[in-house]
């Protein structure tokens, strides 16, 4: 084993790992790798397909002829070749051979469209196209047609002995296509040095030898196929080679997988959760996941099945893979890791300019891999292919992955989602423009919008006039230009689009309009289960209500959030299970909410960022939670403000019992910050918080400065700023202490006079909390029980904040709520102790009632409204930040 030395530098640029010698100039061609290991293991298998079996020996034997063969016909160097043939070790053999005859191929699944197919070819101007006898009518095709069931007889007359024909490992070797924006797939140009680099590097970690077999089953149109097909050739392990059926057979493959021996297999997130139906007990196999987010839940029930599990990142345009991290259990953050060797990733801003550790920005990745941007696509190449300025070496380009991210753990990277609107659906990447783009021109179809929602896309489409939907139409003609994931299982018609204050199309309000539409068809229906029996009860008890129907909606029959804790304890002491308090936003009826009690505890969503109203065409508001965690509170709010005023909520990590809390307010803030940026919201924003969640906006504010967004309204819901006396220590501390006892005094009485009832319960629960503080201190009783989710995370945010450091910020103008009844004492009464940090100014804002009644009824209408031209002022494009 090579002894590993790391070259890090500290962020925000990551470094790869360089270990050995793998200098990428002196990297020798695929070809030449496997013929070594032929030469090592002659006898030993290198495929298997069903009950057929390729030797290493006799693998290198055909591969040589083919690749005689294929020159023959003119295959040679600059050219590319479309190879459209099903799953065979023919299909292996053919690839390695256009490899070795110095040409590139370019894969075509031929499950895929026929115009995409063509699409490609011409695009590519591919000189031979490779198929077989039964898809020979199938394409129209100018060049050069070559029939497998042709080459399997013609190869025989060959050698075996390899050709002679020297590979520039500068060289394309295939061209893979991903979805393009403007209607059209792109095609990534991929070299020989960085496909032999990424396999080199795989070899050594995650780790791969020579007794390893290695499952291969997916399509040679997705570019992880890479790995799978050709690491295992370069180690001397097995190829485990399934078909396009078998592949799509989660149980069937999870019978090969215990059959066969498989040790390694690799597959995205969807792929795995659906393995993990039909997986009964633990496998000594290595898992690797990639091509989508890997959530914590996930992880956590595949390292109970398997030995390892390794999270990988990378866009085809930087060469299959460019980072990797091996999971354990105890992590606290997903990652995935660093980059491979000779490959580089930088976290930096909109300007290129690198981020702090744990600021959000946009990852680039730079090195070896980095392929040769987009064929015959120069203005889409020059925007995302670039020179990297971190480089010393001349020529060096990066990669604009479009991919949010941040620097966490001392040095790994955080993935956060997409800028734009890509995504990825079971692994593949979908440019959601190419969809909307061909529907577009279907057919009574005025304009449309294409999103993503549980593993499915969902298409909303505005009618000409006068027209029609014709759902069934639309699906057979996108069936006609695009794959299978790519068409839109669900369509929905609406009158026109909810729009944003930039006129663009408001696509977080879609999902929240089709829910509404849903719901007017609503009647009444009662329950059918005793999960629905035992809700609806609880519901008719807490609000007071004769009938409740397994349709009817929390809030619409007049649910508050203090009636919502109740019916979470309820639900918690009647079955034992935890469910989020904001989780009645989405499962607000009887029926989605035990649909949530039926749901795996890994399952259940306790998502940060909480929709609270996210229908409107306004700028949304994001207001953090206070100590009390009660997300709902909002929902005040929400009521009463604009009908298209949108507002989200933060709610705290930690609620399901299970997550850790943050350690750090600054953590608070950056994970925060990345909750946000996942969603589409713009570069402009208005953040609150309510009482200690005032300290985290205005934190989140500083961080989202420092990104180069712009924060328009920072709000404080009564929140107090001053935190300095927890650094003070000795006298000055004593001095401070003494100091205030006589004016607090003074506001004791003056309050005993003005709301004498109020006062005294105030003091009464104030000075019982100071004696259990120092009984407990003295040993005269034991300390309070803190076995509540609840409990531990006031206690941890608690603590977060007496090691906050606050600093003045300019982001922009401080706009504080002040309650108009106080039953507390405060050293700064009039500014809440905020004038010091508001270096762009502060207006004072006076609300009715005290710190917990001001969002209440009746006042929550009039701090609503409020809030609402605070909002409008501060939002408008013109306005001062």
């Amino acid at each position: 084993m090579w002894d590993r030395q790391t070259k890090f530098e500290r962020n925000p640029i990551l470094i790869s790992d360089d270990h050995r010698n793998s200098n990428p100039l002196e990297l020798r061609s695929l070809p030449e790798l496997i013929h070594e290991k032929a030469l090592l293991y002659p006898d030993k298998i290198a495929l298997r397909f069903r009950d057929h079996v390729l030797t290493y020996h006799k693998l290198t034997n055909s591969v040589n002829q083919y690749a005689r063969l294929l020159a023959e016909y003119g295959i040679k160097h600059g050219c590319i070749v479309g190879l459209a043939v099903d799953r065979s070790p023919e299909m292996v053999v053919i690839m390695l051979a256009i490899i070795k005859s110095g040409a590139a191929y370019v894969p075509l699944d031929p499950e895929y469209p026929q115009a995409r197919i063509e699409f490609m070819l011409e695009d590519t101007g591919a000189c031979f196209l490779i198929t077989e006898e039964k898809y020979g009518d199938r394409f129209q095709y100018k060049g050069k047609m070559i029939l497998r069931e042709d080459l399997l007889r013609q190869a025989l007359q060959y050698p075996t002995t390899p050709p002679k024909i020297d590979i520039d490992m500068d060289n394309l070797v295939y061209v893979l296509y991903t979805s393009g924006s403007t209607g059209k797939p792109k095609g990534a140009q991929i070299t020989q040095r960085g496909l032999v680099n990424f396999l080199v590097e795989m070899q050594y970690e995650p780790g791969l030898d020579e007794n390893d077999r290695v499952l291969a089953l997916t399509t040679i149109s997705f570019d992880i196929s890479g790995l799978e097909l050709y690491l295992p050739l370069i180690t001397g392990a097995e190829i485990i080679l399934t078909d396009a059926q078998t592949s799509k057979d989660t149980r069937l493959l999870m019978e090969i997988v215990k059959k066969q021996g498989v040790t390694v297999m690799q597959a995205t997130p969807a792929t795995w959760r659906m393995m993990l139906e039909s997986w009964d007990k633990r496998l000594p196999i290595k898992v690797l996941i990639g091509g989508e987010a890997l959530s914590k839940k996930l992880a956590e029930k595949l390292l109970e099945k398997c030995d390892s599990l390794w999270n990988m990142y990378g866009p085809t345009e930087t060469t299959v893979w460019a980072t990797f991290k091996q999971i354990h259990g105890d992590d606290e953050i997903i990652t995935v890791g660093r980059p491979i060797g000779n490959m580089y990733a930088y976290i930096l801003d909109s300007q290129l300019r690198p981020v702090p550790d744990g600021v959000v920005g946009e990852i680039f990745v730079g090195g070896v891999g980095v392929g040769k941007g987009y064929l015959n696509r120069p203005e889409l190449t020059a925007q995302l292919f670039m020179d990297d300025p971190f480089s010393d070496m001349p020529g060096v380009r990066m990669y604009k992955t479009g991919d949010l991210g941040r620097i966490v753990n001392g040095g790994e990277i955080q993935c956060l989602g997409r800028i734009d609107h890509q995504v990825k659906i079971r692994g593949y990447r979908i440019e959601l423009g190419e969809i909307e783009h061909t529907l577009g021109k279907q057919k009574g179809v005025k304009d449309v919008v294409v999103l993503p929602k549980d593993e499915r896309l969902v298409a909303y489409v505005v009618l000409e006039k006068d027209q029609r939907a014709r759902f069934a139409e639309w699906q057979k003609a996108l069936r006609r230009t695009l794959p299978e994931y790519m068409i839109p299982s669900n369509f929905v018609t609406l009158p026109a689009f909810p729009l944003s204050p930039n006129g663009k199309v408001d696509r977080n309000a879609l999902e929240a309009i089709r829910q509404e539409m849903e719901k007017a068809n609503r009647v009444y229906i009662a329950p059918r289960t005793e999960q629905e029996q035992l809700i609806a009860d609880i519901w008719s008890e807490l609000l007071q209500i004769d009938q409740v129907g397994i349709k009817d909606d929390f809030f619409e029959l007049g649910g508050t959030s203090i009636v919502a804790m109740q019916i979470m304890a309820r639900l918690e002491r009647e079955t034992g299970r935890r469910l989020p308090l904001a989780g009645l936003f989405t499962a607000n009826t009887v029926e989605k909410l035990a649909s949530q009690l039926e749901l795996d505890e890994l399952s259940i969503s306790w998502d940060l960022l909480v929709p609270v109203k996210p229908t409107g065409n306004k700028p949304p508001i994001f207001i953090v939670n206070g100590l009390d965690m009660n997300v709902l509170l909002f929902n005040n709010i929400a009521r009463n403000v604009d009908p298209d005023q949108p507002v989200y909520g933060f709610q705290s990590k930690g609620l399901n019992g299970v997550d850790e809390p943050f350690e750090t307010l600054e953590d608070m803030a950056a994970e925060y910050i990345a909750a946000l940026l996942e969603k589409d919201f713009g570069d402009t924003y208005a953040l609150a918080g309510y009482s200690y969640g005032g300290i985290v906006a205005f934190e989140m504010a500083r961080q989202l400065q420092a990104m180069g967004k712009h924060v328009k309204m920072l709000a404080m819901f009564d929140t107090y700023a001053y935190n300095r006396g927890h650094f003070e220590t000795g006298l000055p501390r004593y001095i401070r202490k003494v100091k205030r006892q006589f004016p607090k005094l003074m506001f004791v009485t003056n309050s005993l006079m003005r709301q004498p009832m109020e006062t005294i319960r105030y003091q009464q629960a104030f000075f019982k909390r100071k004696y259990n503080e120092f009984a407990v201190y003295m040993g005269l009783q034991n300390p309070p029980s803190t076995d509540s989710a609840e409990d531990k995370i006031n206690a941890k945010y608690e603590a977060a904040y007496r090691k906050y450091h606050m600093q003045p910020s300019n982001a922009c103008i401080i706009d504080l709520f002040r309650v108009d009844t106080r039953l507390y004492f405060l050293d700064d009464p009039i500014y809440l102790g905020w004038k010091s940090y508001a270096l762009k100014g502060l207006v004072v804002h006076n609300v009715k009632g005290n710190h917990k009644t001001f969002l209440m009824p009746p006042n929550d209408k009039d701090f609503a409204i409020l809030l609402q031209r605070l909002v409008d002022k501060r939002m408008k494009p013109e306005a001062d930040t």
